[in-house]
């Protein structure tokens, strides 16, 4: 899962996490923006240099995950793909992009997060980031002219946004909806106050995501209802076959105008699927038409996070990224099943007391992991419904739950299921799968 570096002795870095929480915030809440005499400042870029160095200069042992060397792979291929369709300096600033924008953001999150507790701390910054969004958004609808305490103005028929790159509302109902899990894991086994608390901000989550009128962030809150009441109580040949099926089931819904309120729009957007798939990827199957390309093509978005990525970076770059994601998921699937088995055999507020202190930490653990995985099929359903591969929010969230993984494995190595080889060919076959199984429902309707 991950190469370690031969190192002397083991460090933390709790320089370089001050500034990955600093950084967290300028992200997510951004609060320079705020303001007019610091909203140009370039704050997120420079406490992402001194979070870098930090850990370079003190964190030990320096890891290195399956999923940052394959998104380092992905670099290469986004330039390639672009000299292939003749963007040859577009593709340049792309893969520079993606260095900036997504792998050195992961790095910094999967590396530092060395303990349950720092998770605690940037999941609770998730979660004060989606309070101040609604917040803002809420005032965005109650106000005369539009405007919220942002100086940020609704969109449409008053759907909310938010500074930076949560300027569109689909951003914010993504990450709405991805913190959904956060609540519910802060919720349980606390006391009455804070549960009060999380429970609080859980309604204010699913009232933010109403003002964001996102069909897609809708149907990625029933979709995570649903999959967690499956993987919670349904069995594992249940599990097996919703899984297989489901981007079947997704791809009818959205053919029968389940994701629009006009034929045309569901029509539009079935278009743009197949349009990724037949007339880009097939025609360009290796490299893609180029990232950044699609709109070009079709002359609208996809609507598809899986769709935009295949047809814009062909086998190469899908198989890199899809791998990337399925990785995840896949071990945090098996987490699922092994937290599952595990409070089976022994329940645990029965037992709590009779556990040693390493059980209390694998059981931790497995909570922590868990909930993780379950804000990644968010991000899963929600992006099946919307472009948004290459969004920073996506893999903040993989290196939260890649930093949670690797702890796990070092308690508990076994929970691949398998030996690493064939895992990791599963977790690169998977997206294909996928990928096979929507073309198949499109030709069908």
């Amino acid at each position: 899962m991950a190469r370690t570096f031969p190192q002397k002795k083991t460090t933390h870095a709790p320089f370089a996490f001050f500034f990955l929480i600093l950084y967290s915030v300028a992200v997510l809440v951004r609060p320079h923006e705020a303001f007019e005499v610091s909203r140009y400042w370039t704050v997120i870029m420079y406490l992402a240099i001194f979070c870098f160095l930090g850990i370079l200069a003190t964190l030990r042992p320096l890891t290195i995950s399956i999923q940052e060397k394959l998104l380092l792979g992905l670099v290469p291929v986004i330039m390639l793909s672009a000299f292939a369709n003749g963007y040859g300096m577009k593709g340049i600033t792309q893969s520079q992009a993606m260095l900036v924008g997504s792998i050195v953001p992961l790095f910094l999150y999967s590396s530092l997060l060395t303990s349950i507790k720092r998770h605690h701390i940037i999941m609770f910054v998730c979660l004060i980031a989606a309070m101040f969004m609604v917040h803002n958004g809420h005032v965005q609808r109650a106000s005369f002219d539009g405007y919220g305490w942002t100086n940020t103005r609704f969109v449409g028929d008053g759907r909310i946004t938010y500074m930076g790159f949560f300027q569109d509302p689909n951003d914010i109902g993504l990450f709405l909806v991805m913190c959904i899990p956060f609540t519910v894991y802060f919720m349980h086994n606390s006391g009455y106050a804070i549960k009060t608390l999380f429970f609080t901000m859980l309604c204010a989550i699913l009232y933010g995501v109403y003002l964001t009128d996102s069909r897609g962030t809708f149907l990625g809150v029933a979709g995570l209802a649903g999959i967690y009441l499956l993987f919670t109580k349904g069995g594992g040949r249940v599990i097996v076959f919703s899984l297989i099926t489901a981007p079947m089931f997704a791809t009818l819904i959205a053919a029968r105008g389940g994701m629009s309120s006009s034929d045309s729009s569901a029509n539009g957007r079935l278009e743009a699927w197949y349009s990724g798939l037949h007339e880009m990827f097939l025609h360009n199957p290796l490299l893609g038409v180029g990232k950044g390309n699609f709109v070009d093509f079709h002359g609208r978005t996809a609507h598809n996070s899986f769709v935009h990525v295949v047809a814009e970076l062909g086998f190469l770059g899908y198989t890199l990224w899809g791998g990337t994601l399925f990785v995840t998921v896949l071990l945090g699937y098996n987490i699922v099943k092994y937290r599952k088995k595990l409070l089976l055999k022994s329940k645990e507020s029965e037992d709590i007391e009779e556990q040693s202190d390493q059980q209390k930490l694998i059981l931790a653990e497995l909570k922590l992991s868990s909930t993780l995985f379950f804000s990644l099929v968010a991000f899963m359903i929600t992006g099946f419904f919307l472009s948004r591969g290459y969004v920073l929010v996506l893999f903040i969230f993989l290196g939260l739950n890649i930093a949670a993984q690797r702890r796990l494995i070092s308690l508990v190595p076994d929970i691949y299921g398998s030996t690493i080889g064939p895992f990791i060919t599963k977790s690169l076959i998977a997206p294909w799968v996928m990928i096979v199984l929507v073309y198949i429902t499109l030709k069908i309707t």
